[in-house]
């Protein structure tokens, strides 16, 4: 999941790398709770050597978080900003890390909230037409960052061809069809749009996000929805395009420079180093439609890029951008990068891929205790704020298989 501009260029070497000496003063400040426990960490395991059920010396695990726990009228707050002024086209409140897309996460974060709080059977009040407004928004005004790469009417909206955008209204349009909330528009839009990608992907099986650049993680979404409908509708070619899709990721994947961040139309890599962001959002997006290779992707995340920065003690997680031993900088994609090159983006996604996976439940447990000693409290209380962050966090707390 990299992020461009609206006009397709992609937003590397814009911001300058954040280190100890360079991050901002509210980077510092959200840092500041771990540093101290990193400091403090060796006198509080002398001082108490009894674990609790978390494994930590010091604080509680966070708890479980479920749709029915999420405060109603900051949801309401958060739905009011994002189809009211929108979201602001950047990560963080920062005019310098530019995010074109974020009005269609937005949107379509929000939308899987309801549509998860529905399964659960705690249904947020009037959930069906809410889910139409805010896909309403994404089929307009949401569109725009991805003119660039042409578009076709679709059931009669006028969609962008991009595989972002598209594998986002699908999957917009699979959560009310696994809900129950579809109606006859959004079933025939479902449809059609499915049967469009299909058809697509038969002539080229890794399509552009943006103007013509492709970055094989922009697909995950779509891959997802075609398989949601293939088994929401029973449709075979559905599901045989998703499944095909879902091989092609992972023939990426096994590369010997692992998961790639961009290829060209015949999947062979331009920029070859895999990133953490890449692998978080992949694994999330494939294990929401239950696929078994979304468990590569969140175990090589796991595995190859998060770590206990206090220490294994301390229930304590976050994931770094880039491989170890790899210094790269920061952009648009990772999000900050904070003290030992932790990103905030990949931290944040692996708390969905984490959830997501049965067997990394922990690791979910340690992301949202990092994420509470960083000050993630503050967002979730102002959404309006910071509302792509907030309805991202909310998403990947609560994220069930559909």
């Amino acid at each position: 999941m990299t992020r461009r501009d609206a006009s397709g260029t992609q937003q590397r070497g814009d911001v300058p790398a954040m280190s100890g000496a360079s991050s901002s003063l509210g980077l510092w400040r959200a840092l500041f709770p771990l540093l101290m426990l990193c400091c403090t960490l060796p006198a509080a395991a002398l001082a108490d050597e009894t674990h609790n059920d978390g494994g930590s010396l010091l604080l509680p695990p966070a708890p479980e978080t479920t749709t029915d726990s999420l405060p109603q009228d900051s949801l309401e707050a958060l739905e009011q900003r994002i189809l009211g002024k929108g979201c602001e086209p950047k990560l963080l409140g920062d005019s310098r890390r530019r995010f074109a897309e974020a009005q269609l996460l937005c949107d379509a974060h929000l939308s899987f909230i309801l549509v998860q709080a529905t399964l659960d059977r705690h249904p947020a009040p009037d959930s069906q037409r809410r889910l139409k407004a805010l896909l309403a928004d994404a089929l307009s005004r949401a569109r725009s960052p991805f003119n660039s790469t042409g578009g076709k009417p679709v059931a009669g909206q006028p969609l962008p061809n991009s595989i972002l955008y598209r594998g986002y209204v699908l999957l917009m349009l699979a959560g009310m069809e696994r809900a129950g909330l579809a109606d006859a528009e959004s079933t025939a839009l479902f449809d059609a749009l499915a049967a469009q990608l299909v058809e697509a992907l038969s002539q080229q099986l890794l399509l552009p996000s943006f103007g013509r650049s492709i970055w094989p993680c922009d697909s995950a979404p779509a891959a997802a929805g075609l398989l949601l409908h293939g088994r929401l509708r029973d449709n075979v070619e559905s599901r045989a395009s998703g499944e095909r899709l879902v091989a092609r990721l992972v023939e990426l994947a096994s590369l010997p420079t692992g998961f790639p961040t961009r290829v060209d139309a015949k999947g062979r890599p331009i920029e070859s180093t895999q990133r953490a962001t890449t692998l978080a959002w992949t694994g999330a997006f494939l294990a929401m439609a239950s696929h078994p290779e979304a468990r590569r992707f969140t175990a090589t995340l796991v595995d190859g890029y998060c770590d206990h920065p206090a220490g294994s003690a301390l229930p304590l997680a976050a994931c770094r951008e880039w491989p170890r031993g790899v210094k790269g900088r920061e952009d648009a994609a990772s999000g900050p990068l904070v003290f030992g090159g932790y990103s905030v983006g990949a931290s944040a996604l692996a708390i969905a891929a984490t959830r997501l996976s049965s067997e990394h439940r922990q690791w979910h447990t340690h992301l949202l205790n990092a994420a509470r000693e960083m000050g993630i409290r503050t967002t979730l209380e102002r959404p309006r704020k910071q509302p792509l962050e907030a309805a991202l966090y909310w998403w990947g707390t609560t994220v069930r298989p559909w």
